[in-house]
């Protein structure tokens, strides 16, 4: 049984312009999966939909059978998928440590320094660090909630 499917999506932006058309497609468990396509071709709209951050204008989205709207998507959100965003989305007062533990149910510090991080740079504020440094943040964040799928938008597109 597919992990997640999506059957039969569309979606489109407010001038009416099809960015999703009938999409069906299912994503097994502990697979790893690539959405390939040029820029404009929606392929983050596609991530958002998965991730409940948004909901199809048509269709619907399965988590292991059922439909993510119907569990409500701030649910699925916290429960299923966990997001790792092109812009990283770290708070931006906070240390690395503290942004992870939001997610975490661990320690999260030998988790930061696996991903290359010193202990030192795991407890400067995160607008400290480098682009590179920030996204192993934000990976790290997504690795600390223990989510059955993790979404990653261009994971090294800012590295």
């Amino acid at each position: 049984m597919a992990v997640l499917e999506m059957k039969e999506i569309f979606y489109a932006y407010e001038k009416g312009r099809p960015v999703l058309s009938n999409v069906n497609t299912q994503f097994d468990a502990g697979k790893m999966y690539a959405i390939l396509g040029p820029s404009g071709s929606g392929k983050t709209t596609l991530l958002s939909l998965i991730g409940g951050l948004d909901t199809p204008q048509k269709g619907e989205i399965l988590f292991e059978g059922g439909n993510i709207s119907q569990c409500g998507l701030a649910y699925h959100r916290r429960n299923h998928v966990s997001l790792i965003f092109q812009s990283y989305n770290l708070i931006d007062y906070m240390t690395p440590i503290e942004n992870v533990a939001l997610t975490a149910k661990k320690d999260v510090l030998p988790m930061l320094l696996r991903l290359g991080l010193t202990s030192g740079e795991a407890k400067r504020n995160v607008m400290k660090l480098s682009g590179g440094q920030q996204q192993r943040v934000a990976i790290a964040r997504a690795l600390a909630s223990d989510t059955p799928v993790i979404l990653a938008d261009e994971p090294t597109g800012n590295a």
